[in-house]
């Protein structure tokens, strides 16, 4: 076990310190957020015995802890703890972390999965204790114990997870709202964020925007695919905000229908049957920016140099085996995506080229 922070961002509980605790043989892991280090002994003392009730009927099944030297852990009220259990209480060396490397690589990995949810989705940064809440209870029942095939909710709870009512963190949703009194016309629901799930109920943890509040609640309808910040909202033309027109009105104070198309804006939807690119790509990038002949990369030497090493790849995993080609029967193609890999500053740091099948 270990002990991260503190956070620099208190969490919406006021919290800045995680306690987080892997058993040694499922990797199964327990992460608990504390607003003092001295919490950490009745933390401690709690997962005790919710593992005595779980797995035994002896609290002696916990034969040994480690831990670093931290003052949390090397005190009195641990030494007494661990002596009237006969757990055997190990620390690290000082200064030398690598001797509880397990619980520390499972902090980088619990704090990275949380950076990430929490960039990628702008998330406020006062969530972080709800994504790495989140990153733990995912890891738990994805990620497969090395050197065998199942994973860590199975090693210990002896069954396989059910993972089907995953979501995306910081999707928007909309929470059922069965507290107030509401009237007949009022919306029945309020917006929200999704932030993770229930550790003592089959529900999901919610940030609802209009309370400013972390909930539970089953009664959520969760969007995944759609953005939660979507920067071209405002740009977006509604059919239902143009201006009617009655059909054969051209005079000279009314726009005839061909100059009212040519006034719409440029990021509209084109028609299925027209050539002109998506309004996403016509708003990111310049024309001149985009590559769309295999020709025209290959006159760039960097663009060679990235087409030689995605080639290279394929052959040094042995991707495909040359054969002859079948009667009738259909071949399927193949095509370059070239994309830039930019920095913070959008400075360009590296040409990728991919192959890959059509379809």
């Amino acid at each position: 076990m270990d002990l991260m922070g503190p956070i620099q961002t208190e969490s919406l509980g006021g919290r800045s310190y995680i306690l987080v605790v892997v058993d040694d043989f499922s990797r199964f892991t327990w992460t608990y957020f504390l607003r003092e280090k001295s919490e950490a002994f009745e933390k401690f003392k709690m997962l005790c015995v919710k593992i005595q009730n779980e797995k035994t009927s002896h609290i002696k099944s916990i034969n040994k802890i480690r831990s670093d030297h931290g003052k949390e852990f090397e005190n009195t009220s641990f030494e007494n703890f661990c002596i009237s259990l006969g757990i055997s209480h190990e620390f690290s060396a000082l200064r030398t972390p690598q001797q509880n490397c397990v619980v520390e690589r499972k902090n980088r990995v619990l704090q990275e999965m949380a950076q990430v949810m929490l960039i990628s989705n702008k998330a406020l940064r006062n969530l972080w204790a709800e994504a790495i809440n989140t990153a733990c209870y995912i890891g738990n029942r994805v990620f497969l114990r090395l050197g065998t095939k199942q994973t860590s909710y199975e090693l210990w709870k002896g069954r396989k997870p059910n993972v089907s009512y995953f979501h995306i963190f910081g999707s928007k949703c909309y929470i059922l709202n069965d507290r107030d009194q509401l009237g007949k016309f009022d919306a029945k629901s309020d917006e929200g964020i999704f932030i993770g799930y229930a550790l003592n109920s089959k529900a999901y943890r919610v940030f609802n925007l209009k309370t400013r509040s972390v909930m539970e609640s089953s009664n959520v309808v969760l969007d995944d695919y759609r953005p939660k910040h979507d920067d071209h909202d405002e740009d977006v033309c509604e059919i239902d905000d143009l201006p009617l027109k009655e059909s054969g009105e051209t005079s000279s104070g009314v726009k005839s229908n061909q100059d009212e198309e040519d006034d719409l804006p440029l990021n509209r939807v084109p028609p299925l049957d027209s050539n002109e690119p998506a309004p996403w790509v016509r708003k990111l990038h310049d024309k001149d920016d985009i590559i769309g002949e295999v020709d025209e990369a290959l006159e760039d030497e960097f663009w060679v140099l990235a087409m030689q090493e995605e080639l290279n790849q394929f052959e040094r995993n042995e991707v495909w085996t040359l054969v002859p080609r079948p009667r009738n029967t259909n071949v399927i193609g193949t095509k370059w995506v070239f994309r830039n890999k930019s920095d913070e500053d959008g400075n360009i740091m590296r040409n990728k080229a991919r192959l890959v099948a059509q379809g």
